[in-house]
């Protein structure tokens, strides 16, 4: 499949999961959770779908939280793939493999480190 197919495939994934999971799943284990990424294999039979939590909380202070949303999200699969294939029009709809995203967690550790440094320095 060409790049940009694929591209085009990874953004509707990527909207309509965000949709689906936040306006449909009604697992309690689900917070708001915000798809940050979708990335499809060349031959578009797996699609991994990295996930943050969204709330006013760190989400790395609570990663129990996170495990129970993917172990949630993991037993949806199922019909978080029907619907998909229901909205999107494929062929065959990619196995969804569903992980955690750590790029936000990542900068806000980053921030505190440089405001650390810069008390520091002053």
């Amino acid at each position: 499949m060409d790049a940009i197919r694929i591209n085009r495939i990874q953004a509707a994934i990527k909207d309509e999961l965000s949709i689906l999971i936040n306006r449909q799943l009604k697992d309690p284990r689900v917070p708001t959770v915000v798809v940050t990424d979708v990335e499809l294999t060349r031959d578009a039979k797996q699609a991994t779908v990295k996930i943050s939590i969204l709330s006013l909380t760190e989400t790395h202070a609570q990663p129990e939280v996170m495990k129970g949303c993917l172990e949630a999200l993991n037993h949806a699969k199922g019909f978080l793939k029907k619907e998909l294939s229901r909205l999107i029009n494929l062929r065959a709809m990619p196995e969804l493999i569903f992980k955690e995203d750590k790029g936000l967690e990542n900068t806000l550790r980053v921030n505190e480190i440089l405001k650390q440094l810069a008390a520091e320095k002053k």
